[in-house]
């Protein structure tokens, strides 16, 4: 991959973005490089703009923030399959793994061709209700459908490729990619999926039924889910944490992979298994016992 043009996205709410934007901008252009902010950017962040979609005129995106960032416009760029990397200046950062303290040897890195790309698979979600279509979204994370502001559970039926799978009652369900595996599935007990296998895992919130456990599906799997039914208020349906849709419990969700995919760069002498054991805090043991003199065994 060739870089000459690159883009900047961020948020931009508040000086510290606005801040860290000029710092990359200046970095990027003392290498020769043309860095176009996007056009949503504020009057306050200095610079040319892309002017259009971002397909064809840049040819990597530097999106700043953290993860909410990332999946902010994630689906811009994946929908003109440009590259992104991520600048972290949030607190967890599994998508933006650039911190502000690595920038110029992560950049470094990857305009000497030290990367690779990982294609990340995206979820697309479609709302239907008497047989006509009411929503569509793509998601980077997870499709999530929850019960709301009620203290009760919500219950729902799942098919998996036409094939009854299980009647559930619970807070709700969350349907996630690989990449999603560490967001909200993570914390409603869902497994950790390395972020290129090819599934797709369906994650029950609270269930009524202590055996209802997660299931992890191929990503060619439709999912359908039916016949809700919940009391006091309606139900939502969630996109990457964003309320898509409120739902009457006549609708049917329809949950496949998207033809888009994220392009996401990753420094090549990182691991995932090394951002695990930063952001979770795992225990680095037989590191700890070789840095304190022993054998590490």
């Amino acid at each position: 991959m060739k870089i000459t043009r690159v883009g900047l996205f961020g948020r931009f709410q508040d000086r510290a973005d606005i801040d860290a934007v000029a710092t990359i901008r200046k970095l990027l252009e003392k290498h020769g490089l043309k860095a176009l902010l996007d056009d949503d950017a504020p009057k306050a962040a200095k610079g040319a703009r892309i002017g259009g979609a971002p397909g064809g005129a840049i040819d990597l995106a530097v999106v700043v923030g953290g993860d909410g960032t990332m999946l902010h416009v994630a689906r811009k760029l994946a929908e003109h399959d440009v590259p992104a990397v991520g600048v972290n200046l949030g607190r967890l950062g599994f998508l933006a793994d650039i911190s502000m303290q690595r920038l110029e040897p992560g950049l470094n890195a990857i305009l000497h061709g030290d990367y690779r790309i990982e294609k990340r698979s995206l979820l697309d979600t479609a709302v239907s209700r008497g047989g006509a279509e009411i929503h569509r979204g793509v998601s980077v994370n997870d499709a999530v459908i929850s019960k709301g502001n009620t203290g009760r559970l919500i219950e729902f039926e799942i098919r998996v490729d036409g094939q009854f799978l299980s009647q559930t009652r619970s807070d709700g369900i969350i349907i996630s990619t690989p990449t999603g595996s560490t967001a909200y599935s993570l914390s409603a007990g869902g497994p950790i999926i390395y972020p290129t296998l090819p599934v797709i895992c369906l994650s029950p919130i609270c269930p009524h039924t202590l055996s209802n456990r997660p299931i992890v599906l191929d990503e060619n799997a439709r999912i359908e889910i039916t016949s809700l039914v919940f009391a006091e208020t309606r139900a939502n349906l969630a996109l990457d944490g964003r309320i898509a849709c409120e739902l009457s419990g006549d609708e049917t969700i329809t949950i496949s992979l998207a033809r888009e995919r994220l392009s996401m760069v990753r420094i090549s002498r990182d691991s995932h298994f090394e951002t695990l054991r930063s952001k979770l805090g795992w225990n680095e043991r037989a590191g700890e016992q070789k840095k304190n003199g022993g054998d590490g065994e």
